[in-house]
């Protein structure tokens, strides 16, 4: 086989691998944006007040920073990753930092919101881009139809940032205090309760599309949710667990999310076109 069929096989090789990294990952960005789930201890049995209101008042505050880390697993692809970021959710930006294992590979990248666009900065070293480029450019909107879902129903409003799930706070039934714990140094109250999606999709019709879209998706009904409230009010973590598969895609996906500095001032600016490439151009789908 000459060189020239070699780089042919090498760059479709290439675009497979993109495709079977990436596309998990934009799952992945869904889900933790509409999910909220965990474990659900034994503990008192309290009013459910507590976890509405700081939910309100976390979203309220506007801004925020956050550390993420999880596993994901959908449709036979694996994720490990971890992060950090500041979000202005009322302007639908934000920005990320992540180290993440995709399958096996080993992948550092920093990602920019602007939705309903993602842009990810892959290290020089994957030898995935153009020569000059440095962003990949997703149109959620595109790639919730290739993977036969709805992103925007699924993200509600269209927000990308990891505190979507406390909209889904509001229906939370069956809350308990599991105790006095601490996050980040920061004096919390530890609380437990379950989310009825049918419920919650009545007593909020503005969610009900991207509740039915979850349903459909994920097969469940009723999800577990967890959540550490501050002595101020905000929603300080959320530890967030999903497994079903329904008529969608299957997925296990337990995800950990820390929220912090709200208030704070978050600057997002888009990369420069002339370093940028469209996703669809890296999997040939143009």
């Amino acid at each position: 086989m000459g060189a020239g069929a070699h780089d042919e096989v090498d760059a479709a090789g290439a675009q497979v691998l993109m495709r079977r990294l990436l596309l998990p990952l934009v799952v992945l960005l869904a889900l933790v944006a509409a999910a909220c789930g965990g474990s659900e201890p034994t503990a008192e049995q309290v009013s459910p007040d507590a976890v509405v209101l700081a939910a309100s008042k976390t979203n309220e505050a506007g801004s925020y920073k956050a550390d993420v880390s999880g596993t994901m697993d959908v449709a036979g692809q694996s994720i490990d990753m971890s992060g950090t970021g500041a979000f202005d959710a009322a302007k639908q930006r934000g920005e990320m930092s992540y180290s993440m294992n995709l399958n096996g590979v080993d992948v550092d990248m920093d990602m920019v919101f602007a939705y309903p666009l993602i842009y990810m900065e892959l290290p020089p070293e994957s030898g995935q881009l153009p020569a000059g480029k440095k962003w990949i450019k997703m149109d959620l909107e595109k790639l919730g139809q290739e993977a036969g879902l709805n992103l925007d129903q699924m993200m509600g409003a269209g927000q990308t940032d990891p505190s979507q799930g406390l909209d889904f706070l509001r229906g939370v039934k069956e809350v308990h205090a599991v105790g006095e714990e601490e996050v980040r140094g920061v004096a919390t109250t530890h609380y437990t309760g379950v989310v009825d999606l049918a419920t919650l999709g009545t007593e909020q019709p503005e969610m009900k599309p991207a509740i039915d879209q979850l349903v459909q998706q994920s097969g469940l009904s009723r999800v577990p949710v967890e959540v550490w409230i501050d002595e101020d009010g905000f929603v300080r973590r959320m530890k967030q667990t999903l497994e079903g598969s329904g008529s969608g895609l299957p997925m296990n996906m337990t995800m950990t999310t820390d929220l912090y500095d709200f208030g704070t001032d978050v600057s997002v600016k888009e990369p420069p076109a002339d370093e940028v490439v469209d996703f669809s151009e890296l999997t040939g789908q143009n």
